[in-house]
Order: structure tokens, then sequence, then C-alpha cells
């Protein structure tokens, strides 16, 4: 029938036509969580639950357990709802599967069901087995895929929750907000919360400064770009203030080594003829959300040699092996990697 995204859940629903069959999948913890909220707001009986709603254990049921739940008519109700949690197609077996089959392609309006992966783990046995299964489902009924959001979706969503809590936010500094907070909606909505009692109806970028905790992700970036500059003070102190959090250093280290690696590929890129639509293009969702920060990788890798972003790259990846394999305490690696790349870049000038 269709797959729809998180933003097209509410029109769907708004239709008034439930599907017999949901699978809630995709990258975002959060809005697979939400998207099934929704449709239980929607869909799950009012009268005698007990009777018409069922949630089973995807990895521990069978399969004639769930087709057991769904074929039983409802009580006093127009429909049930049967919920599958972590169903994963390719652990069950051919037979069980089969019998998965049947039972889709057999589905009744009296009954709605919804299978909700918990996480995005599959089996790693085979990942053809899921794909069919979304293939299946598709046909019979709706994917909802909760792909991870755009920093414009997720402002659209604080927006959204302000407004349910009877507080106001405009867009500009929602967007700050998910700059300053970073991506992870769970933690951007208990900030958001922390901001309504503290103030009390209209949030301000002031208020969001004063009150809201920089994120990991965010500050290591922070410590990524203030390398590239040359900003050895700066750098440092935001090293010390990330230690100071116990933040692991492996944290830190790939996401001050993704920094380096879009340097590295925006300056391949460019000697090329490419700019940086071209290069999100290339590499898809990878690059998603993060159109800002590439474009300042365009912008910034001018300065510096193919030979010396090389360098950089390599001292990245041995610290990396350090850290993994090393009985040096991380902390000291990483002060020593700040130091190395500073004397690289001061070799190249």
């Amino acid at each position: 029938m269709s797959e729809i995204n998180y933003s097209a859940l509410d029109s769907h629903i708004e239709s008034g036509v439930p599907s017999n069959v949901y699978l809630i999948c995709g990258d975002d913890g959060y809005l697979r969580r939400s998207s099934l909220e929704k449709l239980k707001a929607a869909y799950m009986p009012a009268v005698m639950p007990e009777f018409n709603y069922n949630e089973f254990d995807g990895s521990t049921c069978r399969v004639e357990e769930i087709a057991a739940a769904v074929e039983m008519l409802p009580v006093m109700t127009e429909r049930k709802m049967v919920v599958v949690k972590d169903l994963d197609a390719a652990a069950i077996g051919a037979e069980q599967y089969g019998k998965l089959e049947q039972l889709l392609g057999a589905l009744y309006d009296t009954c709605v069901l919804i299978f909700f992966n918990v996480s995005v783990k599959s089996s790693v046995k085979s990942g053809d087995k899921q794909g069919a299964m979304r293939a299946l489902i598709k046909k019979f009924g709706t994917v909802v895929n909760c792909k991870t959001p755009s920093p414009v979706e997720i402002a659209d969503i604080i927006m959204e929750s302000a407004k349910q809590m009877g507080a106001e936010i405009s867009r500009g500094d929602a967007a700050f907000m998910v700059e300053r907070c970073g991506a992870d909606i769970t933690n951007l909505l208990s900030e958001l919360n922390k901001l309504n009692s503290l103030c009390r109806g209209k949030i301000t970028r002031t208020a969001i400064k004063e009150n809201t905790s920089q994120s990991i992700d965010v500050k290591a970036y922070m410590l990524a770009s203030n390398v590239i500059q040359g900003k050895r003070r700066e750098a440092f102190e935001i090293m010390k203030d990330l230690f100071d959090e116990r933040t692991e250093p492996v944290a830190v280290l790939a996401i001050m080594s993704g920094a380096f690696v879009d340097l590295y590929r925006a300056k391949l890129a460019s000697s090329c003829g490419k700019n940086a639509e071209d290069m999100a293009e290339l590499f898809g969702d990878e690059y998603k959300g993060k159109e800002k920060r590439l474009s300042f990788s365009f912008r910034d890798c001018r300065r510096y040699s193919p030979e010396l972003l090389r360098r950089w790259c390599v001292k990245l990846y041995e610290t990396d092996a350090a850290l993994k394999s090393s009985k040096t305490d991380g902390r000291i690696l990483m002060e020593q990697l700040l130091a190395e790349m500073f004397l690289t870049a001061e070799a190249f000038r």
C-alpha cells in the first residue's frame, strides 16, 4: 500500500482509514516510539482492553500466537490491536516466515496489527528477510519509516512540543537549540521541559544559552574546528571540559575524526571541481542534516594542502589504534594528539 515518514503519519491517521498492518522502523528511536503512541491513541480500543489489546515479544513468541490473537474477534468494539515488538524475520526460520506471509495476506479490518522495532538491530544471519518483510508489509499495509530527521524537522518537533507545553519558541531559537544541544530528540525535549519551567511561557535564546548544556557532539566538533583554525588555547580548554565531564576519549576522537575526514574529502572534491552539493549527493544519507558543516569544510579546506590534511588523518588513525590497544591513559593520548596536530600544521606554514 504505502511507505510514509514520521511527518506524514498525522495526515495518514486523519484520513480515518487505518491500515490492517504497520511496520514502525527507522534510525530514530524517539520517532519510532512516538509513532507507536500515535497509532495507539488513534486505533487502540477504549473498551475492554484485556480482550481487545495484545502485545508480544517478537524475539520469543511464535507466529501461531500472533495469528491466534489477530484472528480473535474484537469484543464490543469495531476493531482490536495487536503489537509485536522486535520480530526479526531473519531469525525465525523458513517455516515461521512462511506462516507470517500467510497471516499478512489474510488480514481483516477487525484488527490493527503493528510490528514495532524497539531497536534498529537485526539478525546477523541475513538482512534479506528483513527487507522482504518490509516489502510484504508495504504490500498489505503501511511502513512508517522513522529516518533520522533533518535539523529543520527537529526544530519543528521542538516548536510543536513547546506549544503542547503551553510555551512559545521561535523557529530561529529552536534551530539554535538543535545546534547547541545536538540532534538527540529525547535530550532536546528534556532540555525544553527544563526551559519551560524556568521561562514560564516565552523561551528565549538567552535562556537557552544560560540554561542548557552543549552536547558532546557539538563540543567535540568545536574542538576539531579550533584545531583546524590553529586556536591552541581554545582547543585544550574544550578538551579539559570534555574530560572533566568524564567523556570517553574514543567518543571525542570519533567526532573529531569525522570532521577531518570531511575536510579531506572536501579538499579532494574541490580539486576535481566539485562542490558541497555534489559531495552530499555522492555520500547520500551520511551528510543528511550536516549540510552547514559540510559547507564549512569546503570553506576551510582551501587554506590547507592535501598532504597536511592527510597527515592529520593519519595521526587521528594512530591515536584511535593507541586508545584501543595501549595502556596509556586516554587523556594523555588525546592531549598528545592535539599537540602533534598543531606542530604538524606549523611545519607546513
